[in-house]
């Protein structure tokens, strides 16, 4: 997969609009998480993370 770099301005009321191709194809639909590091704000569908979490429970009970 490639990178992809979109420039966005905010509207008055401090919003941004994700481009549609983007929310697609990291399944942005409904909540979003957003998390602030020390460089970066990072933008992720927040059931990315039940599903990683379910695959780690998933494999502990495999063992």
């Amino acid at each position: 997969m490639s990178d992809i770099g979109v420039f966005k301005e905010f509207d008055k009321l401090g919003r941004i609009v994700i481009p549609k191709d983007l929310r697609e194809r990291y399944s942005l639909f409904g909540k979003v998480e957003i998390i602030a590091t020390s460089k970066d704000l990072l933008i992720r569908n927040p059931e990315y993370i039940l599903v990683l979490k379910n695959e780690e429970q998933n494999n502990k009970n495999d063992t």
